[in-house]
């Protein structure tokens, strides 16, 4: 459901109204001394740190970021063993990730380490050592509660409540089960984009044996698993590195609005023949593709195989990608999990209100009464114009009403256009990229009059909306020239909007016969209709 559902049954002017919570949480939230958070996870492919503030509603904001190329399932011998090499560089990236997070004053560092590590026979001179010359105690997590950590990291902000999570590392696989944004299940199987590119030879133009060899292992990984297929309703979810890279490489094909990766959808059929062309390039050649991250063009093979393998297993044509995992999941849940504890997400109408309440409060606290009263008050015009259908673009009309005032703290001539810029670029937890498009777009149109083609040539927004976003754009034009004149005190019940033969007639407790003749003008054009507003009542 989505928060800004605005119907009311029996009355097209009435407006169900979240804004009294989403206001009420705004005032609880204060401008005290943060407290940051470091998290360091040693991969097998990668080892990365992040200072991160959890917002209170969960959503969260990236501090400082570094991350080394370890390779360690490569230093990692047929009798278990984590070379001198393996143990050296893993031991050095952690000295920096200490430096940084402590540099930046962070005040809990949460080290941990995952697959490569985890079957090491001599993990512990790394845990051992970890100790003794950083004082940060360095926990080796089990496969299950690897799975747990990415399954709260990747699964908050996606608009998706039942499905399959697939967190495809360097060294293994951890497979989630959901319901009802609940776990149900985990496995952690032994395949991993690193592991299976050195295991086939995928590192380097392999041979067309060699690959399907490669799917042959992962197909029969995933049986013998009894990873089951997709519900009817339910969404395959791929997060990790190498899945955010082949998503990254695909939205190149075409323009796409949305900078964010968190919430992409790739196509299957896009995902095969992108695997298809990644195999017949040398490393070289991978590592030359505009958007290619060159330490991952070994393996990104590999980690194609895995995702392509489990859409095709699990009866999925897309993959949902979450920007997250199990970082962002061991932030906002930094304690040991409770193996008897039910692991489960808020809902989706509750993530939303807390995500549009942290970016206000980060952004625009002060006006956060008039964004709520705009809003309300776009939903109350849209409603009469519309007569109640439309319900998304109604939606994303109020959120883009909110949101005005965050561009606004940052350029009050071009505020619609800024806020625009942060909707396509941050995360906005419980909303899909499309719903993100529809918010940008509608401000986009209320400030310039017009579309980027970024977003006209975008399969994100349908032909039949383009119209109808013109009309979003003019609703929020009359709403914030109606907002900006009410009294502090005044409600945004006092605006009441209905339709009348030919047109529109909007009441207001205050107006002026000199205001913004423009908004006429703009409403005729877009609604062909006569636009009343009656002021003084």
């Amino acid at each position: 459901m989505n928060v800004f559902d605005t119907a009311v049954p029996g009355n097209a002017n009435a407006v169900w109204d979240p804004y009294g919570e989403l206001a009420q949480r705004l005032n609880d939230r204060s401008d005290d001394e943060r407290d940051y958070t470091a998290v360091i996870d040693i991969g097998s492919g990668s080892a990365r740190a992040v200072v991160m503030h959890v917002h209170p509603g969960g959503g969260i904001e990236v501090l400082a970021q570094q991350s080394v190329n370890l390779n360690l399932m490569s230093h990692v011998d047929a009798n278990g063993m984590l070379d001198e090499a393996g143990v050296a560089s893993t031991l050095d990236a952690m000295e920096d990730f200490v430096l940084v997070a402590r540099g930046y004053g962070a005040k809990a560092i949460h080290a941990i380490a995952t697959a490569a590590i985890r079957e090491s026979v001599n993990s512990s001179t790394i845990t051992d050592t970890a100790m003794k010359r950083f004082g940060v105690p360095l926990r080796i997590i089990a496969g299950e509660e690897e799975a747990a950590y990415c399954f709260m990291g990747a699964m908050h902000g996606l608009h998706v409540s039942d499905g399959l999570l697939a967190d495809v590392g360097g060294g293994s696989t951890e497979i989630v089960e959901f319901s009802s944004r609940a776990l149900t299940a985990t496995a952690t199987l032994p395949m991993g984009s690193l592991r299976i590119a050195n295991m086939f030879g995928l590192t380097d133009r392999p041979e067309a044996n060699d690959l399907a060899g490669a799917f042959e292992y992962v197909n029969g990984l995933l049986a013998e698993s009894r990873v089951p297929k997709l519900p009817r309703w339910g969404a395959l979810v791929g997060s990790g590195g190498t899945v955010r890279l082949l998503s990254k490489l695909d939205r190149r094909r075409a323009p796409y609005p949305i900078v964010k990766m968190h919430g992409y959808e790739i196509e299957i059929d896009d995902l095969s023949a992108l695997t298809e062309r990644l195999a017949q390039l040398t490393r070289q050649e991978r590592a030359a593709i505009p958007g290619m991250n060159r330490e991952r063009s070994h393996s990104v093979v590999g980690g194609a195989v895995i995702a392509l393998a489990l859409a095709r297993h699990t009866g999925s044509d897309r993959i949902l990608v979450s920007g997250q995992g199990l970082r962002e999941g061991l932030a906002r849940n930094p304690g040991i999990l409770d193996p008897h504890r039910r692991i489960c997400l808020p809902s989706l109408k509750s993530v939303q209100v807390d995500s549009l309440t942290d970016l206000t409060s980060r952004f625009a606290p002060k006006y956060s009464q008039r964004g709520t009263r705009r809003a309300a008050i776009a939903g109350t015009i849209a409603n009469a114009v519309w007569t109640g259908r439309h319900k998304r673009l109604t939606g994303a009309l109020q959120c883009a009403a909110l949101l005005v005032d965050v561009g606004n703290a940052i350029d009050f001539y071009n505020r619609m256009n800024r806020a625009a810029s942060i909707i396509v670029r941050t995360d906005l937890p419980g909303f899909t990229h499309q719903e993100s498009a529809y918010i940008a777009a509608i401000l986009l149109v209320a400030e310039s009059g017009r579309l980027l083609s970024r977003f006209r040539n975008s399969r994100l927004l349908r032909d039949k909306d383009r119209h109808r976003i013109d009309q979003a754009a003019a609703i929020l034009n009359l709403s914030d020239e109606l907002e900006s004149r009410l009294p502090p005190d005044c409600g945004a019940q006092s605006i009441v909007a209905r339709r009348n033969d030919g047109g529109i007639i909007v009441k207001t407790p205050v107006w002026s016969a000199n205001a913004v003749p423009a908004i006429r003008s703009r409403w005729d054009k877009v609604f062909r209709e006569e636009l009343l507003i009656v002021g003084g009542e």
